[in-house]
């Protein structure tokens, strides 16, 4: 165990003298202190066996080697601040209070004699203000920084969060608290704070910082199948029917889509029909639709002048051609159809009569 520091004892006399100077009672207090302290640290002295001859003899028989420091064993630096810390916090309190007292006994129990002697009783009562009320925060701050190391404990490591809750500061003091506490040694002199997770690390390694989540892999959507010709000038024709208001022109286009669905499914049933349709399919359709999109995009002006009008009226003449030219398209699918039915009849026939099977004597056998 190390000796206590006894820092009182070893005031110059010099600051003393000069301690008399500004104010009586200041100097007569560090006189006292230093009296107090310089013998308590002879007494201690005495009882350690630890003169200054023996500290001698030890320094030279002590090999030269640095003091190694163990985990939770904080450094000589860190031992430094955290006494230089204590030391400053004692100075300020006792020096504060100290000067407030001398300023307001001077100002207002004894009465200054003239105008200087009140301003300086004003700086004193001020500046020892100040200084008790930053000893003050100080001491406040040293006891936090206890109240951290034993929440810590013998943990490895704890999340912030997790500290600065159990301690019930909010994040800016606890961790202004905590960075201080690592530089008086409380943790050790290995301490730090992971900022990847958030964590101080009083030993050992720093936690891992959570993986996310791996995503869930998404079932692939089920290949949507591209819309068939066929579909495509069916969807074409309803949407220009849904354009046309007209109730007539709305009628023939719905004919119009009733004869393309049957004449699609019988080329989708019977692919031999589909060669017939290269005509229909390449310049008829296309060309109907392209008439339908015109009459909407004419009806939709505003203003019906005498060129949209006769356009209009052109395209609805035309109707009826393509609507019987629809019909057309589609019984001549059927044209194959009605020549198989006819060789089938005449072969019938045929067989019928050569078999006597169409006369009435069939009847009598």
């Amino acid at each position: 165990m190390e000796p206590k520091k006894h820092y009182f004892a070893h005031i110059p006399t010099i600051a003393i003298f000069i301690a008399f100077a500004i104010s009586g009672p200041l100097g007569l207090l560090l006189f006292i202190l230093k009296s107090i302290d310089k013998k308590s640290e002879k007494e201690e002295q005495a009882r350690n066996g630890w003169g200054t001859a023996s500290r001698q003899a030890a320094a030279r028989s002590a090999p030269d080697r640095e003091t190694i420091y163990g985990p939770d064993v904080p450094t000589r630096e860190q031992q430094d601040a955290k006494e230089r810390h204590n030391f400053l916090t004692f100075l300020c309190t006792l020096g504060g209070a100290v000067f407030l007292f001398v300023g307001f006994s001077t100002l207002f129990m004894d009465g200054a004699a003239s105008v200087m002697e009140a301003l300086t009783a004003i700086a004193q009562m001020l500046g020892g203000g100040a200084a008790l009320l930053t000893g003050l925060h100080m001491k406040r701050t040293r006891q936090l920084e206890r109240q951290l190391d034993k929440i810590v404990g013998d943990r490895d490591n704890i999340p912030l969060d997790e500290l600065f809750a159990a301690a019930g500061v909010d994040q800016a003091k606890g961790r202004s608290a905590v960075e201080n506490a690592i530089e008086h040694g409380y943790f050790g002199a290995d301490a730090y704070i992971d900022n990847r997770t958030n964590t101080l690390v009083v030993r050992g390694p720093a936690p891992q910082p959570p993986q996310p989540p791996k995503p869930k892999a998404q079932p692939k959507p089920e290949p949507t199948a591209p819309e068939d010709e066929y579909s495509s000038l069916l969807r074409q024709l309803r949407a220009v029917n849904d354009a046309i208001p007209d109730p007539v022109m709305t009628q023939k286009i719905s004919r119009l889509e009733e004869v393309s669905a049957r004449i699609f499914a019988l080329a989708q049933k019977d692919p031999d029909k589909k060669a017939q349709l290269q005509k229909f399919m390449n310049y008829y359709l296309p060309t109907a639709l392209k008439l339908l999109n015109t009459y909407a995009s004419l009806s939709a002006q505003d203003v019906q002048g005498e060129n949209i009008t006769e356009a209009r009226q052109s395209i609805e003449r035309s109707m009826d051609l393509l609507v019987t030219a629809f019909e057309n398209q589609l019984d001549k699918l059927f044209q194959s159809d009605a020549l198989d039915v006819s060789s089938d009849i005449a072969a019938l026939e045929g067989m019928l009569n050569l078999d006597g099977l169409t006369g009435g004597g069939f009847g009598k056998q």
